[in-house]
C-alpha cells in the first residue's frame, strides 16, 4: 500500500511540474548559419525554434528544435547572469555563441526580460570568448 501511495504522489507531482511547465512557455525562433554544440551535442545549421520552459520552481530549461529536421536538444543552463548592456538598450532577446576556438558553443539565452542564462561549453585555449550574437524573433504560432 505504502509504495502504491508514493507512486501516486510521485505520478501527481510529474503532472503538476508538466502542468506548470506547458503553462510557462516561452518560443522564439533563430536563424543560425553555422553548426554549433549545444548539450554536449553538435547541431547543424538552420532555423530552430528556442523555448524556454519554467516550472513552477521557477528553474529554467530551454529546448531548441531545428524546424527542418525536428531534432530537439533539452538544455539546462549553468547558471544565470547580467544581461549585457548592448542587448538591454536593444530590448531585443538574443543567443549567443562562442565562436573563439573555429567551432562555435552555444553561450547565452536571454529572453528579453530577467536574466541572461549561461552554458557549459568548452574552455578556449586563451580563455578569451569571442561571441556570435543572433537575435530572437517571435515565432509564428505563439
Amino acid at each position: 500500500m505504502k509504495r502504491m501511495t508514493n507512486s501516486l504522489m510521485t505520478a501527481a507531482a510529474v503532472l503538476m511540474i508538466g502542468a506548470g511547465v506547458a503553462s510557462a512557455q516561452t518560443t522564439l525562433k533563430a536563424e543560425i548559419p553555422f553548426a554549433f554544440s549545444a548539450g554536449g551535442k553538435v547541431t547543424e545549421p538552420g532555423t530552430y525554434q528556442v523555448r524556454s520552459l519554467r516550472g513552477a520552481s521557477s528553474t529554467a530549461a530551454f529546448a531548441l528544435q531545428n524546424t527542418a529536421t525536428g531534432r530537439s536538444y533539452l538544455l539546462l543552463p549553468k547558471y544565470n547572469s547580467d544581461v549585457p548592456k548592448s542587448w538591454k538598450a536593444s530590448g531585443s532577446a538574443m543567443v549567443a555563441f562562442d565562436c573563439s576556438e573555429g567551432a562555435c558553443a552555444l553561450q547565452k539565452i536571454w529572453f528579453g526580460e530577467g536574466y541572461a542564462y549561461e552554458f557549459s561549453g568548452p574552455r578556449t585555449k586563451s580563455g578569451e570568448i569571442q561571441l556570435t550574437e543572433i537575435r530572437l524573433t517571435s515565432s509564428k504560432g505563439d
